[in-house]
This record gives structure tokens, sequence and C-alpha cells, in this order.
């Protein structure tokens, strides 16, 4: 009797899902297998009416439930048992080979015993509830995912590659010398970052003393970890491209080897972190995303930022990594200076068609800056508010404010390149600032009503809602739980929905409509009416006790303008070598301007360009020449004139190390014509420090320490040049090049070039004779780097000489051994006997004669045979390959003269 009610209720679950379910039919099971199962396959619509555990949604339709095996058969109808198929990953394959699978279980004790009864006996816990394994597929697809305890299985990769081949840096794309300048006293205090990589080097001068020890840190250093670090809070001391965003933040490391979510504890109390690396292209929800989402839900003020990865070629759905398919992180891609996206720069959509990535940021080098660039914002960011709040700032209101504030690009709303756009870390602080924030909760079926006031030059009114959503079961095909639903009414009753994209056809442009899939939602209105603005949060579905959201918004007014670079202590060029951009902000519809720049102080103007679009927001200059001065701008827009501040023009200075010995250092740099002083800086503890001014162009010290220079002119100084590297000592000490060669056939020539005459009292030329040396010539009126002795009494065969610098404390700098061998009343001078591929081999003959030349190689092959018909004559060596050759001269009487030369 109990058959026949299964078999009737499975019969009738059957026709009713039957029509729209036919999709999912491979995870049924058969008639004759159907019991009381613990998993079925029903509507997401009865899973949410019964309080069903989801382990897997399937799509916006159906999904997989867990349930009670004591449910009554009337709680089973609209249901249907499924097999174990549904706990495959969506990649699974065939192969007999043994390869990685990730196994997830509510019980790690029972899934291990389970896993050891199919003699599977090399696993590796993960943490509380995930194993490593390794098998092939019949065994995975027939046994493993049999077992009861199993929930799911994943194949991921779990080895991390970075993303950016070097530093680059220009704060102005992102709006950070702006924020810099309005906010002076926010350097990142207080705040903490972790770098999820291999370790930085904590001695690099750029990040000295901000090292907190954890013990998840690498013992791996490399570039790129120090680089990242750089980026977040560079102290600068190298140059303008090692100051960080947030210069006063300090650091843990966090070894990438280990690419799941650090313990809340390792993090030494730090709430932002950095994440620039990658796997390989992954196209699904694994146990990497639902672990970082899982603990962004459960510590609601920590944010991971991560790069999209480098493989925007590949085209869309090219995101570098299951991990950064989870729904609570950031992932950023990159743009270059005019704010155009990197062709690497990886696309979206997710693999469920959520927006990512949810944002961009400068970098020309890869994903890994952009991002490093970002995580330092979001530090300034958490010191400000908790500043102003006296709170810390949580992980749903840091998205809201990142993406309400940042720049739309490419089509209008949202897309899957640039994501919401281009981050502004200075709106982002006045968002803060002015607490254009609201924070709330809401169960299901719940509407919550927030209303702001729309003054009435009001435009482009930009709204966002932000919540972090708990995680997904693995290998979900939607991972949305919680759906929130936001609409706009503004004071004339319009209804505004939020944008969104068809990831179908991820290249249309973004439409209005109700969001079904991300836990981001933003509504913008170009032209909003005046007056009270009705912001409705409705919980459509919460499957917890409430759900909390953060909500952002911002609005401009009408015809304003704003510098945004250069503003005040600005250089130009940024980095005193590379143009970029002048950029501003502008309000003024359809308009354009005239652009001017003063170099005294707004006397005298000097029109750049006329009929400058003011949308485009950016206007690139390149100076006829350059020139140090102190400078402003100014946009006339319909006869009112918009200044910048004072900003700086000057340009690296090009520090050369000329000298490193006998515990001297000695630097030089360029001097233009305009600037007679200088100014030294000496790095103290984790800074630099004014040491002295100077007007000489060279500047020598003793201390091994680090320096630097600055131009001075118009009672201000210029940016600082790169600074002067540390070199092991006696490194580069003195000598840049000596040899010695025979000259005129019976003299011997020493040429030497020095890199530093710096305290050198004379020069001797020593001659070295039977292992005796004898001074032969001195030079004491020293005033060129380059010069040249003769020996004009040389002996047949081997001469040997060395130069001598005897400086001001009579220590004495010696050259390496200078070696020429003189002939005396040989037929031929060969020279030079060390000679390039492809240079000419001159031979000059005593007397006139007829001479053949031969030229074989060390294994006695001839690769050149030429006639010598005049006293001087040239070979090409062409095509010769590098190494030794043996020349054989034979003259018309019979004489013969070898020797030797090398190819280089």
């Amino acid at each position: 009797m109990k058959t026949t009610i299964t078999f009737f209720i499975f019969m009738i679950t059957t026709i009713s899902l039957s029509q729209s379910s036919d999709k999912w039919k491979q995870y049924m099971k058969k008639e004759n297998d159907i019991k009381f199962e613990k998993y079925y396959f029903t509507s997401l619509e009865n899973a949410h009416l019964n309080h069903y555990k989801i382990v897997k949604k399937l799509d916006s339709t159906f999904c997989i439930v867990e349930t009670q095996s004591s449910r009554s058969g009337k709680s089973l109808q609209k249901m249907l048992p499924v097999n174990n198929l549904w706990k495959l990953p969506s990649n699974f394959s065939n192969h007999n080979e043994d390869k990685p699978y990730i196994i997830a279980a509510d019980s790690l004790q029972n899934l291990i015993y389970d896993l050891k009864s199919l003699n599977i006996t090399d696993i590796k816990i993960l943490n509380d509830h995930l194993v490593l394994i390794k098998s092939d597929s019949k065994k995975i697809m027939d046994q493993v995912a049999a077992l009861s305890s199993v929930s799911s299985i994943s194949q991921e990769s779990l080895l991390a590659k970075t993303e950016s081949k070097i530093t680059d840096q220009n704060f102005s794309i992102n709006y950070i010398n702006k924020a810099h300048t309005d906010f002076p006293l926010l350097r990142g205090e207080d705040q903490t970052a972790v770098i999820k990589d291999d370790f930085f080097d904590v001695n690099d001068v750029d990040i000295l003393n901000k090292h907190i020890a954890s013990t998840t840190q690498s013992a791996v250093v490399s570039n790129h970890a120090t680089a990242m670090a750089t980026i977040v809070c560079g102290l600068g001391n190298s140059s303008v491209l090692g100051k960080g965003v947030a210069q006063k933040a300090r650091l843990v490391s966090s070894d990438f080897m280990n690419i799941y979510p650090d313990e809340i504890e390792t993090l030494k109390g730090a709430t932002t972190a950095n994440h620039s690396y990658g796997t390989i292209i992954e196209n699904f929800y694994g146990s990497l995303a639902s672990a970082y989402d899982d603990q962004l839900f459960l510590n609601t003020d920590l944010t991971h930022c991560f790069s999209s990865g480098n493989t925007g070629l590949e085209g869309y759905k090219s995101i570098t990594g299951n991990f950064k398919q989870s729904k609570n992180s950031i992932v950023m891609g990159c743009v270059d200076q005019n704010e155009v996206i990197m062709p690497f720069s990886s696309k979206g959509p997710a693999y469920d068609g959520r927006i990512k990535p949810e944002l961009v940021a400068f970098s020309t080098q890869g994903t890994s800056n952009s991002t490093a660039l970002a995580t330092g914002i979001i530090t300034l960011m958490k010191q400000h508010y908790k500043n102003v709040h006296n709170k810390a700032l949580t992980n749903a209101a840091t998205k809201a404010i990142l993406i309400n504030s940042a720049k739309d690009l490419g089509s209008t709303g949202p897309d899957f390149t640039y994501g919401y756009g281009n981050i502004n870390a200075d709106k982002c602080l006045k968002t803060i600032s002015e607490n254009r924030i609201i924070s709330g909760s809401l169960t299901s079926a719940q509407t919550n009503a927030h209303t702001i006031n729309v003054p009435e030059n009001a435009k482009n009114l930009k709204i966002t809602l932000v919540w972090n959503d708990l995680p997904a079961a693995i290998n979900s095909n939607i991972s949305l739980i919680n759906d929130l639903d936001l609409e706009v009414i503004t004071a004339d009753n319009s209804v505004f929905l939020p944008w969104v994209l068809n990831p179908n056809f991820p290249e249309q442009q973004a439409q209005r409509g109700k969001d079904k899939l991300n836990n981001i939602e933003q509504v913008t209105i170009e032209n909003p009416i005046s007056g009270s603005c009705t912001i409705n949060i409705t919980g459509s579905y919460i499957s917890n006790t409430s759900q909390s959201y953060s909500i952002a918004y911002e609005y401009e007014l009408e015809n304003q303008f704003q510098w945004n670079y250069p503003v005040a202590n600005d250089n130009f060029p940024y980095d005193g070598k590379t143009i970029s951009p002048f950029k501003w902000d502008s309000s003024f519809s359809g308009s354009s301007g005239k652009l001017s720049i003063s170099y005294d102080n707004g006397q005298n103007w000097e029109i750049i360009a006329d009929g400058i679009n003011l949308d485009s927001e950016q206007f690139t200059y390149t100076p006829s020449e350059k020139r140090f001065s102190k400078a402003k701008l100014k946009m006339t827009i319909n006869d009112t004139a918009y200044i910048s501040d004072d900003f700086i023009i000057s340009y690296d200075l090009n520090i050369r190390t000329s000298l490193v010995c006998d515990g001297t250092t000695e630097i030089n740099w360029d001097k233009p014509a305009d600037i007679a002083s200088f100014n030294i800086y000496q790095l103290q503890g984790d800074g630099f420090e004014f040491k002295e001014q100077i007007t000489a162009a060279d500047y020598t010290y003793s201390d091994g320490n680090i320096y630097t220079v600055t131009p001075v002119f118009d009672n201000s100084e210029g940016i600082k040049s790169e600074s002067a590297l540390q070199y092991a000592q006696n490194s580069n000490c003195y000598f840049e090049l000596a040899s010695a060669e025979i000259y005129q056939e019976d003299k011997v020539k020493i040429d030497a070039g020095l890199f530093s005459l710096y305290n050198i009292k004379r020069i001797e030329l020593v001659k070295i004779i039977n292992n005796v040396q004898s001074i032969i010539s001195t030079i004491s009126d020293i005033n060129s780097k380059t010069f040249y002795f003769l020996d004009t009494e040389p002996v047949k065969g081997r001469n040997q000489y060395k130069i001598n610098l005897i400086l001001e404390n009579n220590n004495v700098i010696s050259s390496s051994i200078l070696d020429a061998d003189y002939r005396d009343s040989d037929f031929f001078f060969i020279h030079p006997t060390l000679i390039g591929k492809n240079e000419e081999l001159f031979i000059e003959a005593s007397k006139e004669q007829n001479a053949v030349f031969y030229l074989y190689t060390i294994s006695g092959q001839n690769t050149i045979t030429s006639p010598l018909i005049s006293l001087t004559n040239t070979i090409t060596l062409k095509n010769t390959a590098s190494g030794i050759y043996i020349y054989k001269i034979i003259t018309g009487s019979g004489k013969v003269q070898t020797g030797k030369i090398a190819v280089f």
C-alpha cells in the first residue's frame, strides 16, 4: 500500500512539474527507485513556502532541497526525488587518471569515515566542511556522489598567479590626488590592510615599519607582493611611484598559496584584504566563492577586493578564479589614463549573469595594480567613516559608496566591461562626510520607505542599494539567496526601476527592470523632479530572520565646474615624466570651454585650446618645451572663468650614481637652464628630511644612506626625483673603462674613462715588467673624465700596465691589469683583436708586398680567405659567429705570421 501511495504522489508531482522542468530531467530518479529520500527536486516557490533547505538553486524557478525522511506524503507533493548527478560540478567530464576534487559535507567526521570506506585515504582537510581528494571520474560519479554525507563535489583551481607585471601609478585618474587635497588628515592611520600574495619586502624603502607579523605570511618574498603593498600604503621614498594611497596604514601578509579565506584572528584587526592574483577562467560558484561569501556575511565590516584578471582578450566571462564569482566581494578591472578599458582587463558577466567586475581603476600593467588602488581607497574610507561616525564602515556600505560614487563609463548604466564605472576616491569620502548613506533591514514581503530631498537645480540623481547576501550552496546555478528590490519614486510619482543587463547578450545596453540576480541595484535619473523622493526597498524573499542593507545616494547641481587635476600641491607631469590629462567635473550640459594657462599667478594667460567639450571632463596637454614654474589653469565657460589652484610644473632630474667607492657615494643629475639651486633630502627613519641647498648638479656623501633632489624655483620646489639607489660598497669604483692597444705600429696607447673625478689628486700610469712595477707617466692637472697615456718604448711581446688614482686622502684606487701584445718587427699589424660581428678588421703591412690572409675557426675550418694588396687592408667579418679564431698570413716570399682574434 505504501509503495502505491508513493508512486501515486510521484505521478501527480511529475505531471505538475514536467512542463517546465524538462531541462533538469537528468537529475530525476527512475520510477522503480522511488522511496523517501534526503534530496528532492522542486520549485523555489514550494521550497520557500515549506521552508525547505535549498542545497542547489538550478535556475530562477527550480532547485534541489534537503528534507527530513519523516516528511508526510502530502508534504512531498510538488517534489521529485533526485539521483546524485546534481552533486557534480558543471565542468565534470570523464577521465581515467586521478584529478583533484573538493568534497563538501555538513559533517566532516562522517565524510572522512565514508571516504575511507571507499579506500580513499589521501584526504586533505581544507576547512571544517571541505576536503580535497584525488580520484578518477567513474569513482566520483558512482561511489563518492552516492555517499549521503556528500553535499557537493567541485573541481577548482587552487594555484594562484599574480596579475600585473610592474608597478604603475597615477592618482589623478581615480581622484586620489583630489582626495588627498580635500582630506589632508586622512592617511590611513590606525588602519591595517591584508596583502594576500607572497611576502612583501619589509626592508623596501617605501614600506618601512609597516609590517605586522602573522602566522599566515609567506616565506617567499616577491616584487609583486612588494608592489601591491606599495600601491596600498607606500611612503613614496623611492619616487612618486612609490607613494601609496593610504600612506600611514600598516600591513599584514597572507600567503596566497592558500587561497581560501584566512581565519579572522590571523588578520590582526585588518578589515580590508587585497587579492591581486587569479587562477584560471572559472565560470561557476565553487567552494571558494561560497567560502568568501560566508566569511563576508558573518563578518560585516570586512571587505575582500579581487582583481578581475588579465584575460580580457578571451572575451566575455573571462574572470580568473571562481572565488571572484562571490557576491559580497569587489572585483576590479582596469582602465588607462583616458579611462578607456585596457584590452586585457577581464570581463563579466559572472557565471549566473551578475554584474562583474563591479568597478574599474587605473592601471596599464594589470588588474593587480587597479585592485591595490581600490584597497588603498577603501582603507581611507574606513578611516574616515570611523572618524566621522565613531563606528566601523560595513562591507555593504563600502560597496554602496564606491559604486554610487563611480564615474559611469562605456554605455549608460552598468555593463560587463566597466561594471558600474571608475572609482572616484574624492566623491567616496564626501559621501561619508555628507552622510549620504542610509542603512536598514527587513524581512520577507516587508517594504521600507526612505525619503531624501532633491533640490530644484539637481541633475544626475544616483541611488545604489547593496546587501551582504548569504552564501549560496556550492555549484548553485544561481547564487542569489535573499532578494531585495529597489524602486525610486520622484515627487511627481514617477517610478524608476534599477538597471538590469541581459547576460545572454552582454554587449546590449542596460535596461530598467526588476533585478533577480544581483545583490547590487542602482537607479539613475538624469533630470529628477525636485522635492521629496522616496526610496522603496522590498524584501521579495528573505530566507533568514532579516536582511540588512545599505544605500548611498548623490546628485549634481546644474552648471557647476570643478578642477580635479591638477589641484593644490599637484605636479605636472604627475610623476615628473609622464603627461597625464587635465581633469575636471562639469555639470554644464552641451557646453564648451576655453582652456588657458598662466605662469605668473594669473597676470597673463596663454590659450591652450578653445571649443573644448566639457562633457569629456579631460584634456591632454603636451607642452612644447620643459619648464619649471608655478602655474594655474583657467576654463572659461560662457564668460565665466573657473581658475585652478596653484600647481607645480617640474620634471624628474634623472639622478645617476656616478661613484660608489672608498666609502664615498657621488650622485649627479640634469641641470635645467632655468634652475640655479637644488634641495638635498636624506632618508631618516621612514621618510625624507631636508639636508641642505646647493647650486651644483652633483653631491657626495659617505653615510651610505638614500638621497633625493628637488629643483628650487619661484620660492618653491619641484617634484622629488627618483631617489638614488643603494649599491654595494666599491661596486662603482671610478673606472668606467680602461684598455691598452698598439698605436702607430711602435707605441702602446692606454685609454681610460672615469665615472667621477671626485677627490682625485693625481693619476699615474704604472708599467709592470717581470712583476716589477714602475711609474712611467703622471697626470696632475685633472679636468676630464677621459684621458690616455702613451708608452713610446714598448717591449716586444706582452706589455702590462695599470692606472692608479691617488685620492686626496692618499688612498689608491687601481684599474685592472691591462695587456698589449707588441710584435715589433712582425710583417703585419692586425687590430683590433677583440672585434664585434660585422665590424672591420684592419691589417697594416710594414711594407708593400703580396700576401694572403686566412681566418680559421678553433677547430681548423677556413672561414675567410682574402688577398692583402696594399699597406692598409680592411676585412669585414660579415656573418661571423662569436668565438676565438686563428689567422694566418702568408707572403709571396713564403713568410708566415699567425695569431688569434676574438669575435663577440
